[in-house]
């Protein structure tokens, strides 16, 4: 397993630094992230936060 770190931008401000463990082996999908940080800050939803590495 690895780790992708990544922040969480909402309107161009810093919101939070999330890191997600992955399997190199299986792609990364948009939908996926989304659905990650939705679950760790459940206050963006319905909200539209950029996800920058």
């Amino acid at each position: 397993m690895k780790n992708l770190v990544f922040d969480v931008m909402l309107k161009g401000r810093f919101v939070c630094t999330l890191s997600y463990q992955y399997c190199p082996l299986f792609p990364v999908s948009d939908k996926e992230l989304h659905d990650f940080v939705i679950s760790k800050r459940p206050t963006l939803k319905n909200k539209p936060f950029n996800i920058v590495f």
